[in-house]
């Protein structure tokens, strides 16, 4: 799988990332990465609202990929904590409204944990997105902090289906 590994940034490959305290949009409490156990898992962080908004085709390409498989699952993740928690709910019932109803259990906010993940991720621009690949167990196979391009896509594409193949 070595040549399926990127890292432009981040955390070590083969370490568990933080706790992540949430709420899906669809109002479930869930906790990452408990909630993905035995899953190969992509996790997408959005910091702001421009980084939020550039996960979608990230989300978009895997869902078309492996969505249909039942040992894959995804969640995308906006970080609400330095947002003041007045508006926390308006932020919310904002990206509510723009999310299909399919959709809605794999997106969560979260208004905690969210220094820990940014150390975890050496997030240095709440702009960029920094998208994870989890095995079955949880920890961290592939990581990008960056704007969606295929090149990226084709090596996270890899190392999903290498874990996928693992598990055969």
């Amino acid at each position: 799988m070595a040549g399926c590994v990127a890292r432009a940034q981040g955390a070590a490959l083969g370490s568990a990332p933080p706790k992540l305290h949430g709420q899906t949009l669809n109002g479930k409490d869930i906790v990452l990465p408990d909630a993905v156990m035995g899953k190969v898992a992509l996790i997408i962080v959005g910091a702001s609202k421009k980084g939020g908004e550039r996960t979608g085709p990230w989300k978009d390409h895997f869902v078309a990929d492996f969505g249909s498989n039942g040992e894959t699952t995804y969640f995308v993740a906006a970080m609400l904590q330095m947002v003041p928690s007045l508006f926390r709910a308006v932020i919310r019932s904002g990206i509510r409204g723009g999310t299909p109803d399919a959709e809605r259990s794999h997106v969560l906010t979260s208004a905690t944990d969210e220094d820990a993940w940014k150390q975890y991720l050496e997030m240095k621009d709440d702009s960029i997105p920094s998208v994870l690949l989890l095995d079955e167990s949880g920890h961290l196979r592939w990581s990008y902090s960056g704007i969606f391009d295929s090149d990226h896509y084709q090596a996270l594409k890899a190392a999903a289906a290498t874990l996928l193949d693992r598990r055969k």
